[in-house]
């Protein structure tokens, strides 16, 4: 059943996908203040909000997901854009269970 629907998505033409947020554990990061030290706001000061923990799908850091494609044992991702990088849902979905089935 999850075969034929995600047959027919890619016949539409929507393929889904992941970014690195999806896949990876983010850190808890509290807030902070930052003064900026040069240009135009020198001496100004900014809040940066505080960021809680997240889990991702796949359950690591992101320095360990792209250690794992360095080494070919994640797949490849794809570059939309310069600042956007993407894995197919359905190569995530083949290699989680290729972890499964202990291959």
């Amino acid at each position: 059943m999850l075969e034929q629907k995600q047959s027919s998505e890619n016949q539409q033409g929507t393929e889904r996908y992941y970014r690195m947020k999806d896949l990876a554990n983010i850190p808890e990061r509290p807030a902070r203040i930052h003064q900026y030290k040069s240009g135009i706001n020198k001496g100004k000061t900014r809040v940066i909000g505080e960021r809680r923990a997240s889990k991702g799908l796949i359950g690591v850091s992101e320095k360990t997901l792209w250690e794992w494609v360095r080494k070919g044992e994640f797949p490849q991702p794809i570059k939309l854009s310069p600042t956007i990088t993407v894995w197919r849902a359905k190569d995530i979905a083949e290699w989680m269970k290729s972890k499964e089935s202990g291959n």
